[in-house]
């Protein structure tokens, strides 16, 4: 099931440019930085945006949303079961070697991507 939205994420392919922006000039907090992997931002509202070098390098790379899920491999069973296009399956990301959260994307009827994220158990306690 679907509990929040976990984050919104540009693409990005300039990664220090980016973080100048959000942090710098727009003030931004930074609250989790992996370098040049993967970067994240809070809102004043505590909502997160993040910043993704990864997906900065397809052509035709968009935003999306990216939607908490407290049992990832279930709802992306269900979706496909819907008949939704998965455009990705599962997969685990991991930082100095302990994972860090599952990942999955899914396309919506007019084709935008969207993400489903399930933190890792031990990041729900920090």
């Amino acid at each position: 099931m679907i509990t929040k939205v976990a984050f919104v994420a540009y693409p990005t392919r300039n990664m220090d440019a980016m973080k100048e922006f959000y942090g710098g000039h727009l003030g931004l907090e930074q609250s989790l930085d992996f370098g040049d992997m993967w970067s994240e931002f809070v809102t004043p509202e505590g909502k997160t945006l993040a910043l993704d070098p990864h997906s900065g390098q397809m052509p035709d790379a968009k935003p999306y949303v990216s939607l908490e899920s407290d049992d990832i491999e279930a709802d992306i069973e269900s979706l496909r079961d819907a008949g939704a296009i998965v455009a990705k399956e599962v997969w685990a990301n991991e930082h100095d070697g302990r994972e860090v959260c599952k990942m999955a994307i899914v396309v919506d009827p007019d084709g935008n991507p969207v993400m489903l994220h399930q933190i890792a158990e031990w990041r729900k306690e920090e």
